[in-house]
């Protein structure tokens, strides 16, 4: 049992370290770019409310891209992906 929990621990770890690769995008620039576009309108708080309402990569991706349409901020899909990136490996954790 004493190797069984850190052999899960790791494999836990590799799992989620293996999802943010898996996801495109550079989450430094796009920390920057939430920083230029995102937090006019609101502050890192509705990412870590009990009630948010993204519940999945997808939704995140949808509300990045609603977000950037509705307030005609005009960002390239790459730059959609590094905010996206940023926002899962600092907030939500999605696999």
């Amino acid at each position: 049992m004493k190797i069984l929990v850190p052999f899960v621990l790791l494999m836990l770890a590799a799992t989620s370290a293996q999802a943010d690769l898996l996801l495109p995008g550079d989450a430094g620039r796009g920390e920057k770019l939430h920083q230029a576009n995102c937090t006019g309108c609101h502050d890192t708080g509705v990412y870590t409310r009990s009630n948010r309402g993204i519940r999945s990569i997808g939704g995140l991706q949808q509300r990045v891209d609603m977000c950037n349409t509705q307030l005609e901020r005009n960002l390239s899909d790459a730059e959609r992906s590094d905010v996206v990136k940023y926002l899962n490996e600092r907030f939500y954790r999605f696999q």
